[in-house]
């Protein structure tokens, strides 16, 4: 997928010039279309202008005329020097629907947060039974896009599979993690960075704490 452009890095674009050459792959969000709007702003992808001062684009008058016995499924997109086609109605509010998930940050209002330590309490973690492992959020989607926690192991171990990135920081103990077949043994001070798709195995052989930090804070929403 191409480039998404944002209303806060088109505005920053708009400062150098109003008329706006993007790459062919590029992605206006919603909320960019409608600064450039209002900012007057001419865009072109290539030798072709999407969005011309007056607000509306040369491709978006080329629609293609379709026969009442043409069926929507045969309308095809711009390809090579085709006749360009706009989207139909329902078509470009899915379309819409789906940029404005993908782009929706996990907390609308971020705001500095201050979590003292002597506060912390770490219960159990009710995912896996039988071991004794404790987990704990201290900040979620409520405060911030990224999320960030503690656990702790007592000679256990559990299986997981990360749907986010994380990042983990041994504050004390030895820490084993087994990610794709690989075994990482980190100590306090280390630090451990796991993709997101990882399958994974946390454990320590005797007690340790961990500090994580997981983007994105609302991954237990995702569908994947």
């Amino acid at each position: 997928m191409g480039r998404f452009i944002s209303a806060s890095i088109l505005r920053e674009m708009a400062k150098v010039d109003k008329t706006i050459v993007l790459d062919e792959d590029s992605v206006l969000t919603p909320s960019a279309k409608d600064l450039a709007k209002e900012l007057g702003l001419s865009i072109s992808k290539g030798r072709q202008e999407i969005i011309s001062q007056s607000g509306v684009g040369q491709s978006a008058v080329a629609e293609k005329p379709v026969k009442p016995t043409d069926k929507q499924e045969d309308i095809q997109p711009l390809v090579g020097n085709k006749e360009p086609v706009l989207l139909n109605d329902d078509l470009k509010k899915v379309v819409q629907t789906i940029l404005g998930e993908v782009l929706r940050p996990a907390c609308a209002n971020p705001k500095s947060t201050h979590v003292k330590g002597e506060t912390v309490v770490i219960p159990p973690f009710q995912e896996v039974p039988g071991q004794k492992v404790g987990l704990v959020d201290v900040i979620t989607a409520r405060e911030g896009n990224l999320c960030a926690g503690f656990m702790t192991f007592d000679h256990s171990s559990f299986p997981w599979f990360l749907n986010y990135d994380e990042v983990d920081y041994i504050i004390e103990g030895e820490f084993v993690l087994e990610v794709e077949g690989k075994v990482f043994r980190a100590k306090a001070g280390d630090v451990v960075y796991i993709p997101k798709g990882s399958q994974v195995v946390f454990s320590s052989p005797t007690f340790c704490k961990v500090f994580y930090a997981t983007y994105p804070a609302n991954w237990a929403d995702s569908s994947e």
